[in-house]
């Protein structure tokens, strides 16, 4: 019915709002994110890998089977006596919090696509949260987890550098606009 249009804008040789070939496209995540990124996915797998076997040793020592008998044999020998029950009740919990972390750091990493200042605010809190946890940890005579602090402190630093906030909308100066998509 119309005749084919040339490409720009409505009017012949008009430029239109975008370059031939469409749109500009969105930037691309920047490496600190990136890095942010790949480290909660690993985490996060990490989480539920030892979720899983600490549910499976909660399994063991409730079993009341032979490997659950000796199991809770070697417990009371270094200092923590437990009924089978009791044992299976403890682990079960302590399973409970790298499971609950692996799950948590896999959404947020799957999220961190969307280019939003509550994503970055709420990697930044949920990093903050694990820190606290780890540093209680290690307080508390757990020293295993002064690594898995620094990695922690890491990617709150590396989200609230200039270019991990300007890529998710909290723009500083020098760095370039959000592009579409930003909230």
């Amino acid at each position: 019915m119309y005749p084919p249009q040339p490409p720009g804008g409505p009017y012949q040789g008009e430029p239109g709002p975008y370059p031939p070939g469409g749109p500009p496209p969105a930037p691309s995540m920047p490496g600190t994110a990136i890095t942010v990124r790949v480290l909660m996915f690993v985490g996060g797998a990490c989480g539920l890998l030892l979720g899983l076997l600490m549910w499976g040793v909660a399994g063991l020592a409730a079993g009341g089977g032979d490997a659950g008998r000796e199991f809770l044999r070697g417990m009371q020998e270094n200092g923590l006596p437990l009924t089978a029950s009791e044992a299976g009740v403890f682990f079960g919990i302590m399973g409970l919090i790298p499971f609950v972390y692996g799950v948590l750091s896999i959404v947020l990493a799957s999220l961190m696509g969307r280019r939003s200042a509550a994503i970055l605010w709420t990697i930044v809190v949920f990093h903050i949260l694990a820190a606290l946890i780890l540093l209680f940890s290690i307080v508390t005579g757990g020293f295993g987890a002064i690594v898995p602090l620094l990695f922690a402190i890491g990617m709150i630093v590396l989200m609230l550098l200039p270019i991990t906030r300007a890529y998710y909308g909290l723009g500083t100066a020098g760095a370039a606009p959000p592009g579409p998509g930003a909230h």
